[in-house]
């Protein structure tokens, strides 16, 4: 394994890094991204045109129509969204999760592939599905109850999908590990959550919109409108998933760096010493007095006896600033006896 050098990084470098991760593993998730994406996208497409009448493209999860409707095609219309909201919402986080797998190894610098990262992120699916509805919970009763407890619940959980994929740590202790990390960096972690969400949003959206207007030009074709809705649904995720698991993932492993000095167990890693559960890099000693006493000699007139004993303590009074006097073991000698 290539132990990567590690150290902090500010907002900037942190959002550099992310999109040198995204853009060398681009094969890898974009192979990702298509696997997963396109059949949901495909199916979306499928269930939208069939259901909704004069239906147009558009890059939102909700469909668009033309005209009018009346109550029984609205309700067709209710089931068509909500079809549309799983599948995209199931495909998404599949994607998602094995994203932050591929991009996780390849932070490393371990080997990584998009056929073993679908199959990780499959294993643990059901860990990834509770996490994000379990952290959306929280954060939509913070958000009711009041704003501030909400926003600061979603900013804490952030980086809990790399703790599953990184440490393994699952549902409400995946949660606790994130909120912990993000614990005295919660502001800075607010920032790049924003700055990162735009540059995703701002780049998927002018892909999916661009590619919406065509089908908008193109009239009511049935067969144009399927394929845009299609290709407009997966160009955008080929932007915004790997791009938001690569900044995710950054932030992170910066965490630990600071907080944990995670950069020295990689160290400790690479040189095969692999540091224990809990491990926790010791405190930096500052040069001053020794935290044992000096070693005192014996006086020169002093003989070892038969049957040495160290003197007894004093049964009363403070305590002697000087270190007691241990005899040394019997048959010593001085040096040149």
């Amino acid at each position: 394994m290539t132990v990567p050098v590690l150290r902090p990084l500010d907002l900037g470098e942190i959002l550099d890094v992310a999109v040198k991760i995204a853009t060398r593993n681009i094969g890898t998730l974009v192979r990702i991204v298509l696997f997963v994406v396109l059949p949901a996208q495909i199916l979306i497409a499928i269930v939208d045109v069939s259901a909704i009448t004069d239906y147009k493209p558009t890059s939102s999860i909700f469909p668009s129509t033309t005209g009018t409707t009346d109550s029984n095609e609205a309700w067709t219309q209710a089931a068509a969204t909500l079809v549309t909201v799983v599948v995209g919402f199931l495909a998404g986080q599949f994607a998602t999760g094995a994203c932050f797998r591929a991009v996780t190894q390849a932070y490393l610098g371990l080997e990584t592939g998009w056929r073993s990262s679908l199959a990780f992120a499959a294993r643990r699916f059901h860990s990834i599905l509770w996490i994000v509805i379990l952290g959306g919970f929280l954060t939509v009763v913070g958000l009711v109850f009041c704003l501030i407890p909400g926003i600061y619940l979603a900013v804490s959980f952030a980086v809990a999908l790399p703790v599953l994929m990184a440490e393994g740590q699952r549902g409400r202790r995946a949660l606790g590990r994130s909120r912990r990390l993000v614990s005295g960096r919660w502001w800075w972690t607010l920032l790049i959550l924003v700055v990162g969400g735009l540059l995703a949003s701002i780049v998927s959206g002018l892909i999916s919109g661009a590619i919406s207007a065509v089908g908008f030009a193109s009239g009511s074709e049935p067969i144009s409108a399927f394929l845009i809705t299609a290709i407009a649904g997966t160009a955008g995720a080929l932007v915004a998933t790997p791009f938001s698991a690569s900044y995710h993932t950054v932030l992170y492993f910066d965490l630990r760096v600071r907080k944990e000095a995670f950069d020295l167990q990689l160290i400790a890693s690479g040189l095969g010493v692999e540091p224990p559960p809990g491990w926790e890099p010791p405190p930096i000693v500052l040069p001053g007095p020794a935290s044992q006493p000096p070693y005192c000699p014996p006086p020169p007139d002093w003989e070892p006896s038969a049957d040495p004993q160290p003197p007894a303590p004093p049964a009363s009074g403070p305590p002697s600033d000087q270190p007691p006097f241990w005899p040394p073991p019997p048959g010593w000698k001085r040096p040149g006896e």
